[in-house]
């Protein structure tokens, strides 16, 4: 990515940057309806909020598409040496679906695996008294043990966008040998996560400011399982 910024920049930028305009004229279409006028006291204020639910959740999806769009352009960018065409992703429609479904599967999983550590482990921080500082340390080092986990997973993902899948306990034992490595990596993504977290976002800027780690993370993440993929998979040398 640092090597070649003009194609990181078409690959990933300029895709996310439409993502943010519409998620901006979304929010600036529903600001300009008047949906509190009639309404008094609490229930306006109700109103303004859920008015813009509906931008919220179109926002979401439009990033999700473009989150997955970016992703499997930059697997097949680095697996497969496919370049962007103008300014923009090459536009694969038939990998794109392949690669959506394996994303959905990935992200149930994902889910799955979150809920269960959640509620096996999260109750354990009051009980032992972990509170305030070191309960922060434990809830970090549980949510870098859930991102390795689901990592070590992953590499169905790149597998996916290049039309050679694999299935995901092959995905682990791919990885077996990199789980220390895997979960440092794993710590920096969820501290960086937990930075972003604490973005203001109560105007534009903060806005902007969130949706550009979450664009970061997701570059993070993406480059990590294309790396892995390349090495376990395909067999070949890490060029540090």
């Amino acid at each position: 990515m640092v090597r070649n910024p003009g194609t990181t920049l078409r690959l990933t930028v300029l895709p996310w940057m439409v993502g943010m305009a519409v998620a901006f004229a979304l929010f600036q279409l529903m600001a300009g309806l008047d949906l509190t006028a009639a309404l008094p006291g609490q229930l306006s204020q109700v109103a303004a909020l859920t008015g813009y639910l509906p931008a919220l959740v179109i926002s979401l999806f439009v990033f999700c598409m473009i989150g997955a769009w970016v992703a499997m352009s930059w697997h097949r960018h680095i697996l497969l040496r496919e370049e962007a065409v103008a300014v923009l992703p090459k536009n694969n429609s038939e990998s794109f679906d392949g690669y959506f479904d394996a994303v959905m599967k990935f992200a149930l999983l994902s889910l799955v695996i979150f809920l269960m550590i959640k509620f096996l482990l999260v109750p354990l921080v009051p009980v032992l008294g972990l509170g305030g500082p070191g309960g922060k340390i434990i809830s970090i080092g549980i949510n870098a043990l859930l991102v390795a986990i689901v990592l070590r997973h992953g590499l169905v993902l790149p597998g996916a966008a290049i039309g050679k899948p694999i299935a995901m306990d092959e995905s682990w034992q791919a990885t077996s040998g990199y789980s220390g490595p895997i979960y440092a990596v794993a710590l920096c993504i969820t501290l960086f996560v937990d930075l972003a977290g604490q973005l203001p976002a109560g105007n534009l800027a903060g806005v902007a400011l969130q949706i550009t780690a979450a664009w970061a993370g997701l570059i993070l993440a993406v480059g990590v399982l294309t790396v892995l993929y390349g090495v376990r998979i395909q067999g070949r040398r890490m060029i540090v």
